[in-house]
């Protein structure tokens, strides 16, 4: 079985993703922060981890950095609320900053079922095209 591990502070967002990858067969680890998240990591063996960019103490961004030097074939996706491009600073580009952290996709919440579901696929195995609108 295919092991997710989902990384995310939002009550509501987390346990709802775990429900969509719960219903389609995946075995999922739900944790709210960072460091449980890390601990996690290194406890047990994932096929793929999500992760929020934007949470309290350690940024996802950190995180992302942190899974890809522990297991650099571990594919990872990137959610977020925010844009991922700041208006007020138009050079910061979180997206960018999440695909060079090491994440292979990067979602923006809120996201369908759909979308996370081919994203998740993409992910897992290379050969689904990740056409993700």
């Amino acid at each position: 079985m295919t092991r997710v591990l989902v990384v995310e502070d939002d009550p509501s967002v987390g346990p709802a993703i775990r429900m969509v990858l719960d219903g389609e067969g995946y075995d999922t680890v739900l944790v709210a922060d960072a460091d449980s998240g890390m601990r996690a990591f290194e406890a047990l063996h994932f096929d793929l981890a999500i992760v929020d960019i934007f949470m309290p103490e350690t940024s996802g961004l950190v995180t992302i950095a942190g899974f890809r030097r522990r297991s650099p074939s571990v594919p990872i996706i990137a959610i977020s609320g925010f844009r991922f491009r700041d208006s007020m600073n138009p050079g910061l580009d979180f997206l960018g900053l999440a695909a060079a952290a090491g994440a292979a996709v990067c979602l923006r919440k809120p996201f369908a079922r759909r979308q996370l579901m081919t994203a998740v696929r993409a992910s897992i195995d290379a050969s689904v095209p990740a056409f993700i609108s």
